[in-house]
């Protein structure tokens, strides 16, 4: 970090690559999205709070890749998503949003196709997006990408980073268009270049490197986002009681009639459909528990403070497109086909 290294422009000419010097990725792995709980790892090993927002079966793909120790990463997906939760908790992820034709929204703010993204390690991401939506990232450790940045005789320390955050200028046009057409010929199963894996991380360093304005991260929030979060932490942590508005609204700090605004507002929902969606995806996650495997599907749902079978049944199919006895089958089935 001693001397300071100059600018570079990379050559993205000839569909949007080359540092051929990065060394070579290992071949891309595309899974399908089966579910909401393919989610979970939007970036891989992260454990995310996936919340599905849209009805019907979820669909799209997550695309992988290693190379000399950093992780990249692609999702295409075909449903509106909620996915909050640390990327990593000890290396830093930067991303790039390569089509958000339905808009997204990083910590209650609407990010454009192009948005390019630095989370550091352990801090929160918070983010909504559309169908169609589709991201590149890259996770990799702090010194690491120091030296990747170097390689192109750039600075991108922390100082440069400035924390958590979406960068304020959107990536280039042609760049990720370029990016795009590359990363869904993955998606789509055509196949993925060697060089694709370093040329997103080349895009994404190259665009940071740049003198960074001020920025909007996850702390500084405006008063609803702030609202929001501490009523849905205050929801997640008592989903198993009976939750009422006003105790929900005492969380928040905030009055009963602030506290829906803001849900409208951030979430697009009440905070009692908001709670509900929630104790539908612990239901899900129960149904294809091994933990759970004897337990009646009634008996799960009065867990999760939802005692209305009947009720249960219907939003559970508005919610997944499926009841919880065709969850729980093909649980089965899988467990079956794996002995």
């Amino acid at each position: 970090m001693g001397r300071r290294l100059r600018p570079y422009e990379t050559d993205f000419s000839r569909d949007g690559v080359v540092d051929a010097s990065l060394g070579s990725a290992r071949a891309w792995q595309r899974l399908a999205i089966s579910g909401i709980e393919s989610l979970r790892d939007a970036v891989l090993g992260a454990g995310l709070d996936a919340v599905q927002m849209s009805r019907g079966r979820m669909a799209g793909s997550l695309a992988f890749s290693e190379a000399d120790g950093i992780l990249y990463g692609s999702g295409s997906i075909d449903g509106r998503v909620s996915l909050v939760g640390s990327l990593s908790e000890k290396r830093i992820t930067v991303g790039i949003g390569l089509a958000f034709p339905g808009g997204a929204r990083h910590w209650h703010r609407d990010v454009a196709t192009g948005g390019v993204g630095i989370f550091l390690a352990g801090d929160e991401h918070d983010a909504r997006y559309a169908p169609g939506a589709c991201y590149a990232t890259a996770t990799l450790t702090e010194e690491r990408l120091e030296e990747e940045a170097a390689r192109r005789d750039l600075v991108l320390d922390r100082s440069v980073l400035g924390g958590t955050r979406i960068h304020a200028r959107p990536a280039p046009d042609a760049v990720v268009q370029a990016l795009h057409r590359r990363v869904m010929a993955v998606h789509t199963g055509l196949g993925g270049d060697p060089c694709l894996a370093p040329d997103i991380l080349s895009a994404i360093v190259a665009h940071c490197a740049h003198e960074p304005q001020t920025m909007v991260g996850t702390g500084r929030r405006t008063d609803h986002g702030l609202i929001v979060r501490r009523a849905r932490a205050y929801i997640a942590d008592h989903l198993e009681e009976p939750i009422s508005l006003d105790a929900v609204a005492a969380a928040a700090r905030t009055s009963r009639r602030t506290l829906t605004r803001a849900f409208c507002a951030l979430v697009e929902e009440s905070p009692t459909l908001y709670a509900r969606r929630l104790r539908l995806h612990r239901i899900r996650h129960d149904l294809v528990s091994p933990e759970e495997a004897r337990t009646s599907i009634a008996i799960i749902a009065a867990k999760w403070g939802v005692g209305e079978p009947g009720r249960v049944s219907g939003w559970y199919r508005e919610l997944f497109d499926e009841l919880p006895s065709e969850t729980r089958a093909a649980y089965r089935q899988t467990v079956n086909l794996r002995h």
